[in-house]
């Protein structure tokens, strides 16, 4: 839902794999790909973690704004 509503409309969530942070944390990484209805998926924008333990979505306006830039990127 955060990349849907602060990034666009036309990201896709790939499969999530769960990993150890070098603090001992779990967090799953999730892939963000850019869609299109006529192609399917054209590219992965970026990333984001989401806290294993507690579902907390970890994000940065920086890495929103790189998505952002990426998905513009693939777009065009």
């Amino acid at each position: 839902m955060l990349v849907l509503q602060r990034v666009s409309n036309l990201l896709l969530v790939g499969e999530p794999t769960l990993e150890q942070t070098s603090t001992a944390d779990w967090v799953w990484r999730v892939p963000v790909d850019l869609t299109f209805p006529s192609y399917g998926r054209v590219g992965c924008v970026g990333e984001v973690e989401v806290d294993a333990r507690y579902g907390e979505v970890r994000y940065t306006e920086t890495l929103l704004a790189k998505m952002a830039d990426e998905a513009e990127r693939l777009a065009e």
